[in-house]
């Protein structure tokens, strides 16, 4: 039973939490939230936000994203090196800028769909890309069966799940579903739809199971955040509604992230008001519940989080809406 609103506000507020947003978690704490911490760590070379992540032999790389408040993009990679706590320069982005899906399988990473160019211009594609770790190069993988951006994606086994998103008049929310299995298909496959239609959430896969977490309706970045979050379980190839987010958010893309015992961690995003959030929120998939870690040094949008080890890395973001941040932030530990 969900304890009441106004005690999870009190426990979050003892434990360092700042704002009602980033407390109002309907379960008990997890037993690392009174040690985990935040702390400042070098920051990116290029200011951006809503760029993409993905770790690769315990580095973080950040790839694209908007470098202005008009929407401008890049196809710079910056990878951050925690052990050292400094940014090197990477490849070059083959395809979209923002807005892909993104998974890591071993040391290598798939890139789907997303929007190419200046968002506002709504050129979405159907691309994927493999970088391969042992040639040190991208590939072209099999196209999505339609172009797509603001999906949902996540790796479950060797296979690669993708649902919700835009469509490809990158406007229209979606529901597809569609597989791609790593173990050598040639191309994706058709999967039970997404009943609940949204995009801009996130994705994750733990116990065998794919999540899709919050995303908004259409470009309603006011009114349109939703909190729902569904399971898909691919032995029985059916979705299933879960507990919903304490609070509907959006943007969070690259910034929804498995622990290492299997809770998912989702760190800021926008909020209804097309606010930035500084909340660190945690599913317990056993119990069906969310808590709290401790919040953001400062509320952020569109940022880059990854897990090293026991480290969250969270870098770039924007503390505003659309102006672009370099900061970033190691939390420890996990």
């Amino acid at each position: 039973m969900p304890r009441p609103l106004a005690s999870c506000l009190l426990t979050a507020l003892a434990l360092g939490c700042s704002s009602p947003d980033e407390t109002a978690a309907n379960a008990d704490s997890p037993p690392d939230v009174r040690t985990f911490a935040w702390s400042a760590a070098a920051p990116c070379p290029v200011p951006r936000f809503e760029a993409m992540v993905a770790v690769v032999d315990g580095q973080v790389w950040v790839m694209g994203g908007f470098l202005s408040s008009a929407l401008d993009v890049t196809n710079r990679i910056d990878i951050y090196d925690p052990s050292s706590d400094s940014w090197k320069l990477g490849p070059e982005l083959p395809g979209a800028q923002t807005h892909a899906g993104v998974v890591t399988a071993g040391d290598d990473i798939v890139i789907a769909g997303g929007f190419v160019g200046n968002v506002l211009d709504r050129v979405t594609t159907a691309g994927v890309w493999r970088w391969n770790a042992n040639d040190a190069s991208f590939s072209a993988g099999p196209d999505l069966p339609s172009p797509r951006a603001g999906v949902a994606m996540a790796l479950a086994g060797n296979q690669v799940h993708v649902a919700g998103g835009l469509a490809a008049d990158g406007n229209t929310d979606s529901g597809d579903h569609v597989v791609w299995d790593l173990a050598g298909a040639a191309a994706w496959t058709s999967a039970p739809s997404l009943a609940n239609a949204r995009n801009h959430g996130g994705g994750a896969a733990a116990g065998g199971l794919f999540y899709v977490v919050a995303g908004r309706h259409g470009w309603d970045e006011i009114r349109g955040d939703d909190p729902a979050l569904d399971a898909f379980d691919p032995a029985s190839g059916s979705w299933q509604a879960r507990a919903p987010m304490p609070l509907e958010r959006s943007e969070i893309g690259a910034a929804t992230l498995v622990m290492p015992d299997g809770r998912v961690l989702v760190i800021g995003g926008s909020v209804p008001g097309k606010l930035p959030s500084a909340d660190v929120l945690v599913y317990e998939p056993t119990a069906d519940t969310w808590s709290a870690l401790p919040s953001l040094p400062e509320p952020r949008k569109g940022v880059a989080a990854a897990r090293v080890g026991p480290k969250v890395i969270v870098t770039t973001g924007s503390p505003t809406s659309t102006d672009p941040s370099a900061t970033t932030y190691v939390g420890c530990c996990l």
